[in-house]
């Protein structure tokens, strides 16, 4: 197999500025703005206050400090990025946000409205330093539908190639399934722009953002955040009929790896063959797994890919390298790629790494349809 092959990562970051909300908004929310701040409960530290919660920058950073300054640098200097990205091996990539994922979870939803869109005009900016290889992924927030449809129509002409919802819906608000959503379900599927559903953004709280006392819950914290897309994709998307009623609507699941599949598909099928039907809850028009076309699963080091292969379609599986975030597989994706995946076809590798999401994305690729 030839590991000189260059690869799309579906699933990077950028480092949002320090000063990005404050700078934009001013003092339109006071103290709520995200922000980075130096202390928090009496202790000194690196702290990003989410408008929510305060996140822990120092649980996140590993490596000497020359190394966190040079990825730092890298997600907010898209031409040092592309550099990287030279170095690393990698064609284009699709970027999400950071801290702005923590924000999506903020009380005030007006606020985190003003911040996606900051974001996203910031984003739209740092990619058109070279466009065909930097690719944007949108934050969306949920709380009002008709802002959510015109901002997803403005993000679009903006360039964007995906957009990120909240994981979940909150208390409060109607439930994905319900016909409120589907002016959303439905311009996505027209404009053709895949939902990302990325962790982070939903309801359970990252263990980044426990302080004291509270660092006993991290592993309950930290397997709630990692799980928090499967009843979503269940409930709402496939028994909720949301996949019925949008057919070409495309689902990104963000950083959730794939060795949930087995358990997950073993109990949502127990419940389509047995459990659904003795309680009368409606079934959907198709099989489980018929739906599964429309999801697509991004994986980073996955180490049990094999053990899903016979459950979703390989087409429908997406690399991404977490690049700059601390567990990213900057400098040596190619060979943790080879390393992780190098016993399959070299077909198999190619899709993984490129071809599904360059389909997915809409990423440009040389004419002759081969890969550089």
């Amino acid at each position: 197999m030839a590991w000189d092959k260059l690869l799309i990562s579906a699933d990077s970051h950028v480092v949002e500025p320090a000063d990005l909300f404050a700078k934009a908004l001013g003092d339109k929310y006071g103290d709520k703005v995200p922000r980075f701040v130096d202390e928090y409960q009496g202790v000194k530290g690196r702290y990003y206050f989410t408008g929510k919660e305060h996140l822990r920058l120092s649980v996140l950073i590993e490596g000497d400090e020359a190394e966190q300054d040079k990825l730092t640098k890298a997600g907010r200097d898209p031409a040092f990025r592309l550099e990287c990205l030279d170095e690393d091996g990698i064609y284009a990539e699709v970027l999400y946000a950071s801290s702005t994922l923590h924000t999506m979870r903020a009380f005030d939803d007006q606020l985190v409205q003003d911040c996606c869109q900051v974001f996203s005009d910031w984003l739209a900016d740092h990619r058109s330093e070279n466009p065909k290889r930097l690719f944007g992924c949108a934050p969306i927030h949920m709380a009002d539908v008709n802002w959510a449809v015109a901002e997803l129509e403005r993000v679009a002409k903006l360039g964007m190639t995906t957009v990120t919802i909240n994981c979940d819906t909150r208390d409060g608000w109607e439930p994905y399934r319900s016909a409120h959503y589907d002016p959303f379900w439905a311009r996505a599927e027209e404009i053709g722009l895949p939902v990302s559903l990325h962790i982070l953004t939903g309801n359970e709280r990252a263990s980044f953002t426990l302080h004291g006392d509270e660092r006993s819950q991290g592993v309950r914290r930290s397997l709630g955040v990692f799980h928090e897309a499967f009843a979503p994709l269940a409930n709402e998307f496939i028994f909720g009929g949301i996949f019925d009623r949008f057919p070409k609507l495309n689902i990104m699941l963000a950083e959730f790896e794939v060795s949930w599949l087995v358990y997950w598909m073993f109990r949502v099928e127990q419940f389509e063959r047995s459990f659904g039907p003795s309680v009368g809850v409606p079934m959907p028009k198709r099989r489980v797994r018929e739906y599964m076309s429309q999801v697509y699963h991004g994986v980073v080091d996955e180490l049990y890919l094999d053990k899903v292969l016979d459950l979703i379609d390989p087409k429908t599986l997406v690399w991404g390298s977490d690049f700059p975030h601390a567990r990213c597989t900057y400098p040596n994706s190619r060979k943790i790629v080879h390393d992780l995946y190098g016993h399959h076809s070299e077909a198999f590798v190619d899709d993984l790494t490129f071809n599904n999401a360059a389909l997915l994305f809409g990423i440009e690729v040389p004419s002759t349809g081969s890969r550089p």
